[in-house]
């Protein structure tokens, strides 16, 4: 039986490991034509005054842009203003990091399932792993107090998390 399981959670890592890549490499594509063109009509409905550059109340029209920190981050030649390069470039780099993110954190709530599948004590399939910048929430039922400690300290000392919130309860009969 043990065997099985480790089968089966190498095989997920595996496929999980290849399809992380593949993906990773598509969302960081930056060359991407059809965000160009997503980008163009976002900055070109956001300005205005028709003049080609965002000034900052222009721009907070924009969730990204809605606190001063990130205008002035994508203002590269500090003129006050965003041009349509600067206002491209800030978005598609605020995008790229948001996937990045997520595909992180979705390559750490496999690494946890893949471990929890090779604890025998542990009813894995019956545990939840949520994952958010790191941060993993494990919830369901299982049998014994023993197995929610346990889960927990699979969770933590699984490589890429930095915290642990355990939900998890103990099943009534």
């Amino acid at each position: 039986m043990k065997n099985n399981t480790h089968f089966k959670s190498t095989l997920m890592m595996i496929a999980l490991a290849a399809s992380f890549g593949s993906s990773q490499a598509f969302a960081l594509d930056s060359s991407n034509d059809a965000n160009k063109g997503i980008y163009n009509a976002s900055f070109k409905a956001l300005d205005t005054d028709s003049n080609n550059t965002l000034t900052e109340l222009e721009a907070k029209k924009e969730k990204l842009f809605a606190t001063n920190v990130n205008f002035v981050e994508a203002d590269a030649n500090y003129d006050g203003l965003l041009n349509e390069e600067e206002y491209t470039n800030y978005r598609s780099q605020a995008e790229q990091k948001n996937v990045k993110r997520v595909l992180n954190d979705s390559l750490i709530t496999s690494k946890v399932k893949a471990n929890l599948l090779n604890e025998e004590g542990v009813k894995s399939l019956k545990v939840s792993v949520e994952t958010h910048q790191g941060a993993v929430i494990l919830s369901g039922f299982v049998d014994t107090e023993a197995q929610i400690y346990m889960a927990g300290k699979i969770a933590t000392e699984t490589e890429g998390v930095k915290s642990v919130k355990n939900s998890l309860m103990i099943k009534k009969d």
